[in-house]
């Protein structure tokens, strides 16, 4: 055992271990790379529709989520709905009403927000687009409709609108920097009586 030991060339014997190291590391990289592409990749086909819903039945405000995850960047939008009613269980607003709709989005990813009312419709609903932060730094971006509709107490009545969320397929350069990254949208109803 002693004498081979000492036929062993130390330099070349570090040398053939640095690299195999190295290529060990590599392999092991490599690996690791394809199990995340493949965990990402495999979420292109996932459309999430879910859909909100919002009674005003008096003068008030209401808010609802909507939990943007397991998007990838790709050409075609994602889709969610929303509905605003002035009737609920029997109940109708005994008031015309009026009422603003904002939705305010945490900037986690890099989305683009298009609001129609009804279908798809070449008018884009939302009047301001601004982004704020907060005192811990956060940003939040607020999509505002202002008056949007005008609601009679006399019939039962629901607008339902469309959000076009987009993450636009040239992201797909580093899906690294978006996995496992959700966007919040927050939904903001506020009702007032037409005078």
């Amino acid at each position: 055992m002693k004498g081979i030991v000492n036929k062993i060339n130390f330099d070349d014997f570090k040398t053939y271990l640095f690299f195999s190291i190295i290529l060990l590391l590599t392999l092991i990289s490599i690996r690791t790379l394809e199990f995340t592409q493949a965990r990402y990749e495999s979420n292109t086909a996932l459309s999430i529709n879910p859909t909100v819903a919002f009674f005003i039945v008096d003068v008030m405000s209401d808010s609802g989520q909507i939990k943007l995850d397991s998007m990838v960047p790709r050409d075609e939008p994602y889709i969610y709905s929303f509905q605003v009613s002035n009737f609920k269980d029997g109940r109708r607003a005994n008031v015309d009403l009026t009422y603003s709709i904002e939705i305010i989005t945490t900037t986690n990813m890099p989305l683009d927000f298009k609001i129609y009312k009804g279908g798809a419709s070449s008018v884009n609903e939302v009047d301001v687009d601004t982004t704020t932060t907060d005192s811990n730094g956060v940003y939040y971006r607020h999509l505002l409709i202002d008056g949007v509709s005008q609601m009679p107490y006399s019939a039962n009545t629901t607008d339902t609108y469309t959000l076009w969320v987009s993450f636009p397929s040239i992201y797909k350069a580093n899906p690294e920097l978006y996995e496992g990254i959700i966007d919040l949208v927050d939904i903001k109803i506020n009702a007032e009586q037409v005078v």
